[in-house]
């Protein structure tokens, strides 16, 4: 049976309330706590139980592995601990690794600050909690700098970086996504996180990452990716077979104020190739996406 707080977590996740995988991969991990704090089953119903309620927060956002990884763990300490009795072990594992997850992401955090110099203008596309926290993190070190952010259409989550940045006392300039070419010219540090990267060091991100990326190149300012290994899909094929979320039109324009027959596509990602991407910040430290790609096939090489 799913359990009431789970699928509060699991609407909140597909309805973008929870957005970016590190705040998705935390909120499903503290949701499934309290459910495993909450059950009284044991065995074979346990794990059928949590199966289900794993179930339901992967299916909201089908390019998530960073998500999926974390469920994957949860699980398999689940099939090891299925009675009443191992209860307090299970849930002491996966605190665990709750708690490694947070300092996965201070550590990511703290070098990238360290790439942010006084007078520095810093772009962001999206919302990236990683980003986010980079840049506080930098600001509370006395650096001076400066951030613009793309408004990231159509459901402007890029106001929410702008906000929460301008409510911390950090200079922020918000910009219309297609006037980045206007200011790339000025801008010495693309910083954005990754929902999916791939084996081949290619991320998928949000949709519009890959054009700014893009532009970023021809102006030679680099683009430097915030993410957790957790986000890393070890598949070889996982870029050519993953389908990209096509969310509902309505989000770019409702149904009933738009032309009847006009068909509107609303791709929430895109991917961005290995070669626009200059490195990669992660816990394990900063790599190159050649670095990237013998990290993640290092079991096959």
């Amino acid at each position: 049976m799913i359990d009431i707080d789970i699928k509060r977590i699991a609407e909140d996740i597909k309805n973008i309330k929870i957005q970016g995988a590190s705040n998705i991969e935390l909120s499903a991990i503290s949701g499934i706590i309290r459910h495993i704090q909450k059950s009284k089953t044991n065995g074979s119903e346990f794990l059928a139980d949590v199966t289900e309620n794993i179930n339901i927060l992967i299916k909201q956002r089908p390019n998530e592995p960073k998500l999926r990884n974390s469920m994957n763990y949860i699980l398999s300490k689940a099939k090891l601990n299925q009675m009443l009795d191992n209860r307090d072990k299970l849930i002491e594992d996966i605190k665990k690794y709750e708690e490694n997850t947070k300092k996965a992401n201070d550590r990511i955090a703290e070098i990238a600050s360290q790439m942010i110099a006084p007078g520095m203008k810093v772009l962001t596309h999206c919302h990236s909690t990683l980003v986010e926290m980079t840049l506080k993190k930098a600001f509370d070190k006395g650096v001076n700098f400066e951030v613009y952010c793309t408004e990231t259409r159509p459901l402007l989550q890029g106001r929410i970086t702008a906000e929460n940045l301008c409510k911390y006392g950090i200079k922020t300039t918000l910009i219309v996504d297609s006037s980045v070419t206007a200011y790339m010219k000025d801008i010495d540090l693309f910083f954005t996180g990754a929902d999916v990267v791939f084996s081949d060091g290619a991320i998928m991100n949000k949709v519009g990452t890959h054009c700014i990326s893009i532009i970023a190149k021809e102006f030679k300012t680099p683009h430097i990716i915030l993410t957790s290994t957790h986000c890393c899909e070890s598949d070889n094929l996982t870029r050519i077979t993953e389908k990209i979320e096509d969310r509902s039109p309505d989000e770019v324009w409702e149904k009933e104020d738009r032309p009847e027959k006009l068909n509107i596509k609303n791709p929430a990602f895109d991917i961005v190739p290995s070669d626009l991407i200059d490195k990669f910040i992660t816990e394990e430290g900063v790599l190159s996406p050649d670095m990237l790609f013998l990290w993640i096939n290092r079991s096959k090489i």
